[in-house]
């Protein structure tokens, strides 16, 4: 059975590395939040504006799944000796 220290410690990182992608997740919300000027057609004004925004929130989306994807998670079992 794992030490109680060890499980602190994986826990620990997981609590971390969670509080990281939920920053880039707010992050990507933000990027993507207000809007973009069109033109009396519907059309953008600058369609790099929300490229832009796009592209951004994207960074920050993918950088949250890397984070989500390295966590080592702790079980139940893990959980139950803290």
């Amino acid at each position: 059975m794992t030490l109680k220290s060890d499980v602190e410690i994986k826990v620990a990182a997981a609590e971390k590395a969670c509080r990281e992608a939920q920053a880039a997740w707010s992050a990507a919300a933000e990027a993507l939040s207000g809007g973009v000027s069109v033109n009396g057609y519907g059309i953008f004004h600058d369609r790099s504006q929300l490229r832009d925004k796009l592209m951004d929130a994207r960074t920050h989306i993918e950088g949250a799944l890397a984070v989500l994807e390295r966590i080592d998670w702790p079980t139940s079992a893990e959980y139950d000796q803290l």
